[in-house]
């Protein structure tokens, strides 16, 4: 569904870059067949153009470690009842869009549909062999044509339907009512955008110049004729996909175009005007496609000297254990239905305790738990508490979740630590939540204050204001996109895997302490580790209002092949 909206934002993105280029180069001209051609192609490359990317490198599969679950909050109020909860999560807007996008979509589709009908129904009824006119009574239209008929009003004085028949027989001859089918199907799949529309009165314009030029050079006397248009202006408009005659919004600009001096043959050479706007397109969506993080794919552009590179030891899997549980494994626990439905879960079954909503109680509550090799969650506790109610509360629903896809680590099912954060609040302005902490290591030890490191000296783990990347997430996911290169021994071998990265946001934003957690090979782990030792500057993590030092993970995926696409998900300490 993202990627069909993606696709429709595109192709608006394209509409508007053409349309401009019409409206101010090419719409002042008489040049009525190049104007009609622009806006068709238009049309076209719009529908096209988002389609194609051009690959200089392949986006990077940076796969966050954790589970997004910043998106659980519990909202009360003392005016509402204890029950009512809003949970508006990514997917809940993105199907409410869709629903009223699919909405538009069908309501259009079935107005068009009923035109259409009305129209062949009315050719069936009426037509006669050999003859393409046909006569409406009651319509108040005095002239459009459609499925290669040309249909008027029969009121029509004989002079002024001679005329008339003349002008709609030019639509027929240049097909203009296939034009006005083809952008109606335009207008149902880009109903949201206004471009769309100007586009439609555009290419409706030229249309009418394009008939009124060929009669006017059939000799046909201009003052005449516009006082025929003049006459009919008043006529009421029945169908939208039609080319007619006395289109009242299009008189002005019509008599206005039936005397300007006619443009020149070298103003066919604005057309090349659009060529910069379409590589700029082009260049636009490679970009989006480049940054979406799905996977990192080799590329042509040499990895730097051997100076550049850091040797890392090589080890199959260096996987992370606290106790008789593991941190960090190959395979990480799955809730049944994914990360969405676990959010779900919680927030349906999270209560606001009335006593919390009474005394405006408020914060972050972190839950600890563990995963077993069944699935079940055990041994759940709170290691960042806000007040005993809301604690409790919390506990509660994680104790009650059910069973987990368990966690493996060489093929075996295997205990696994898990954390949740769950936001309490009764601000609607409290709904940008922090980034949720990695599991702890085993060092790690619950305090008052809601820090997590048994030594001052060490890192923590948890504080209350994570390390921020300068431009958040997305700028970190860009720079790493951007600044990793695949080493070409690594392709020439098919050496793919996933490299697990810890380091330190030190107390002054810089990365120290680097170390690969999960190897897979020299190669791999070396250029994940040099990439990481040049980020710049983290905006430092902190406690009590302090700077401090934070431990942070990031995974990093290098494939060759189609890789498996996961979600990008919060980035641990």
């Amino acid at each position: 569904m993202n990627q069909f909206f993606l696709y429709l934002l595109k192709v608006a993105t394209a509409l508007a870059f053409f349309y401009i280029v019409y409206h101010f180069f090419l719409s002042r001209d008489t040049m009525y067949s190049r104007n009609r051609f622009f806006i068709l192609l238009s049309l076209v490359s719009s529908l096209i153009l988002p389609l194609i990317t051009i690959k200089t490198r392949q986006p990077l599969d940076i796969q966050f470690f954790g589970k997004d679950l910043t998106g659980v909050v519990i909202t009360g109020t003392a005016e509402n009842d204890e029950s009512w909860r809003a949970i508006l999560s990514s997917a809940g807007i993105m199907k409410i869009i869709f629903i009223i996008y699919l909405s538009g979509v069908i309501l259009l589709s079935v107005k068009l549909m009923v035109e259409m009908s009305h129209l062949l129904l009315i050719v069936s009824r009426k037509k006669v062999n050999g003859n393409k006119v046909i006569r409406l009574s009651g319509n108040k239209v005095s002239g459009f044509t459609a499925f290669g008929h040309i249909f008027i009003d029969e009121v029509l004085s004989a002079g002024d339907e001679e005329e008339i028949i003349k002008h709609e027989q030019k639509h027929l001859d240049r097909k203009h009512f296939f034009d006005i089918v083809f952008i109606e199907l335009v207008k149902i799949l880009q109903w949201f955008n206004p471009v769309v529309y100007m586009f439609d009165r555009s290419l409706r314009a030229v249309h009418e110049y394009q008939a009124d030029d060929e009669c006017l050079s059939s000799g046909i006397p201009v003052i005449s004729y516009q006082g025929l248009m003049l006459n009919q202006v008043f006529k009421t408009r029945v169908f939208s996909a039609t080319s007619r005659f006395s289109n009242p919004t299009l008189i002005k600009k019509r008599m206005i175009m039936m005397t300007k001096k006619r443009s020149k043959a070298p103003a066919n050479l604005k057309m090349l005007l659009v060529l910069p706007f379409v590589a700029l397109l082009l260049i636009i969506f490679s970009t989006c496609a480049k940054k979406s993080f799905d996977n990192f794919a080799g590329s042509d552009t040499p990895p730097p000297s051997g100076t550049d590179m850091v040797a890392v030891e090589n080890s199959k899997l260096s996987a992370v254990k606290e106790g008789d549980a593991f941190v960090v494994v190959e395979e990480m626990p799955m809730f049944p239905g994914g990360d969405l439905a676990l959010l779900k879960h919680i927030a349906e079954n999270t209560k606001y305790p009335a006593e919390a909503k009474e005394k405006n109680i408020q914060g972050r509550v972190i839950v600890r738990f563990k995963i077993m090799d069944d699935g079940a969650v055990q041994d759940v506790s709170v290691i960042k508490g806000v007040d005993p109610v809301l604690d409790a509360e919390a506990q509660r629903v994680v104790s009650e979740l059910p069973s987990f896809q368990p966690g493996k680590q060489g093929g075996v099912a295997v205990p696994v630590w898990y954390m949740v954060p769950i936001t309490f609040t009764l601000s609607d302005k409290s709904t940008a939540v922090p980034p949720p902490p990695p599991p702890p290591p085993a060092d790690v030890s619950k305090g008052s204050g809601g820090s997590f490191s048994s030594d001052p000296k060490e890192p923590f783990v948890v504080v209350e204001e994570m390390p921020m990347f300068p431009g958040g997430d997305a700028a970190l996911l860009q720079y790493l996109a951007g600044n990793i290169n695949y080493p070409e021994a690594a392709k020439v071998n098919g050496i793919t895997g996933r490299v697990i990265l810890r380091f330190c946001v030190t107390e002054n934003g810089t990365v120290d302490r680097i170390s690969v957690l999960k190897s897979v090979d020299p190669l791999l782990d070396a250029e994940a580790f040099r990439v990481v030792s040049t980020l710049p500057a983290f905006k430092p993590g902190k406690q009590g209002g302090v700077a401090v030092p934070v431990w942070y993970m990031v995974p990093v995926t290098f494939a060759l092949d189609k890789p498996k696409v996961e979600a990008v998900q919060a980035p641990p300490a």
